[in-house]
């Protein structure tokens, strides 16, 4: 039996391809390339529950759409598929390791001693 969020990566790809149909101004090429690219996260991230990881597929493939035309303006890559394809793999980890840190930093150790100091020091 196929599992859970394979089963969702084909209907979201089927759904795809039917809303770029409808849809003129949707890039096509890009929007495949996103969820290709959200499925090869959503596959692989095996320790988290099956909503999360739906939630996940749809932010990765948003993620990949939406990235697409800047990766092909700032990159060698001329085509919007790769381009969403990388999109989609890099820029939700990167966005998640990057919370990641920001929620680690003490932003108060930043500041300089003598800003700190209070109003009668």
């Amino acid at each position: 039996m196929a599992e859970p969020t394979t089963s969702t990566v084909v209907a979201t790809a089927v759904a795809g391809v039917g809303l770029s149909a409808f849809i003129p101004q949707l890039d096509g090429n890009a929007l495949f390339g996103a969820i290709i690219g959200a499925a090869l996260i959503a596959v692989n991230q095996r320790d988290m529950k099956y909503w999360q990881r739906l939630l996940g597929l749809l932010v990765s493939i948003g993620a990949g759409y939406v990235s697409a035309a800047e990766i092909v303006t700032q990159t060698p890559i001329t085509r919007t598929a790769p381009a969403a394809f990388i999109g989609a793999v890099l820029v939700v980890p990167v966005a998640l390791k990057a919370l990641e840190v920001i929620e680690k930093t003490d932003f108060a150790s930043l500041v300089p001693g003598w800003l700190k100091r209070g109003k009668g020091e």
